[in-house]
């Protein structure tokens, strides 16, 4: 049976958390150096720099079913170790390169390691009660916000320090923090294992015990992800390049505004979200939720393409920026909590790796398409786009709510 955190020392959780916090201090770290480091000092297009975070997601995509099937099987706690020391040796490859085909190496083999997220989820959900579920992915999600608040901050402040790349000094520290991050893991109890039953041999049907997943309620959460981060990834691409392009800002100026962000989704994920999901049920927090953001990027879109400039524009993509993060802050870890409803316990790994790993799929294609959208029609029409795909996802959530009336009727509330 697994260990749940509730029988575990007090020092788990947090430790988790801790864990979660280090890794998106990498992860984050990147964002507002990208345009600088790959445009104007190595000379690459828009395209290539959402090129290199889409590999980041792809491979992330790849790692998350597979690290949560793993630890399904193998404990989470030796899947997560393995998965940091990944991490740390592509942190460090990354800082010490200026060359683009060793950059995207280090980005996809850091989006295999950072497939770990499923797996810290389901050792979460593996030790929380359905009441507190919501809650504890509350943490996880501000703390996730926190790792955005230090990251872009660190990346931003260091950019240039010591004569090298811009990204030099942010990420040689990245891979020394995820470094600190595999000696805690390895303080965590061994044996955080699901139940799995035994399986005929045969690769192939492992996998399809995974993906069969879908033709279930699980799909429809699948593709909810799916739609919720490749709208997100509009944000992620254009974000630092309406910064850049439009207000003029700095590496160092983008990363204290990247701070914002993080804070914005600490006080949301980490005080709102627990009374809001107890005042008014999961599904209305998700679909209220992504209103936000869809309204935020249609507000972006509008005050790019010249229109709302009675008022400043720093205003306009302050207030802005604060919708679209409280928005994915209410949804991402309210509609994890809702998928894990669904999931089998001795599947747990594996669904929820499932369903982020859509949403890496998703992040991917945004990604992707980022860049060309935002070369043809800059943020109004990046943004617009991840709009749109908001309102389809409005539906699709609508859609989930009639499936939890039937299989999980408190969730649906």
């Amino acid at each position: 049976m697994p260990t749940s955190i509730s029988a575990m020392p007090t020092y788990v959780l947090p430790l988790l958390l801790v864990i979660v916090f280090i890794n998106f201090v990498g992860i984050g770290a990147l964002i507002p150096i990208l345009p600088y480091t790959v445009i104007d000092q190595l000379g690459y297009s828009e395209i290539v720099m959402t090129s290199l975070l889409a590999s980041f997601s792809l491979a992330m995509f790849i790692g998350n079913p597979i690290l949560g099937r793993l630890s399904d099987r193998l404990g989470r706690k030796s899947v997560l170790m393995a998965s940091l020391a990944v991490g740390a040796v592509a942190n460090y490859s990354f800082a010490f390169t200026d060359d683009i085909m060793v950059m995207f190496a280090a980005r996809i083999l850091a989006g295999l390691a950072a497939g770990n997220i499923g797996v810290i989820q389901a050792m979460i959900a593996d030790g929380s009660s359905v009441e507190n579920r919501a809650k504890y992915m509350g943490f996880m999600g501000a703390v996730i916000g926190l790792g955005f608040v230090f990251g872009p901050a660190l990346g931003g402040v260091l950019s240039g320090l010591g004569g090298g790349p811009l990204h030099q000094a942010p990420f040689a520290i990245a891979g020394t923090v995820t470094v600190i991050a595999f000696l805690l893991s390895a303080k965590l109890p061994a044996g955080t294992r699901a139940p799995v039953q035994p399986q005929a041999k045969g690769t192939s049907q492992s996998v399809a015990s995974v993906y069969r997943l879908l033709a279930g309620p699980l799909g429809l959460f699948a593709l909810a992800f799916f739609l919720l981060n490749l709208s997100f990834a509009q944000v992620e691409a254009s974000f630092v390049l309406v910064l850049k392009d439009m207000l003029d800002f700095s590496a160092n100026q983008t990363g204290w505004l990247f701070t914002y962000v993080g804070v914005v989704i600490v006080i949301v994920q980490g005080g709102l979200i627990g009374p809001a999901v107890r005042r008014f049920g999961e599904m209305r927090i998700i679909i209220g939720g992504i209103a936000l953001l869809a309204s935020g990027q249609f507000l972006t879109s509008a005050f790019t393409q010249g229109y709302l400039l009675v008022v400043p524009v720093i205003v306009l993509y302050l207030a802005a920026t604060t919708i679209i993060c409280a928005g994915f802050a209410f949804t991402n870890p309210t509609l994890t909590s809702a998928s894990s409803k669904v999931a089998k316990s001795g599947e747990m790994g594996g669904s929820l790796g499932l369903v982020q790993g859509f949403g890496s799929l998703g992040q991917v294609i945004g990604l992707s398409a980022a860049g060309p959208l935002y070369s043809v029609g800059g943020g109004g029409l990046s943004f617009g786009a991840g709009a749109v795909i908001c309102l389809i996802l409005l539906g699709t959530a609508f859609a989930i709510a009639g499936v939890m009336r039937r299989v999980a009727p408190a969730a649906a509330e």
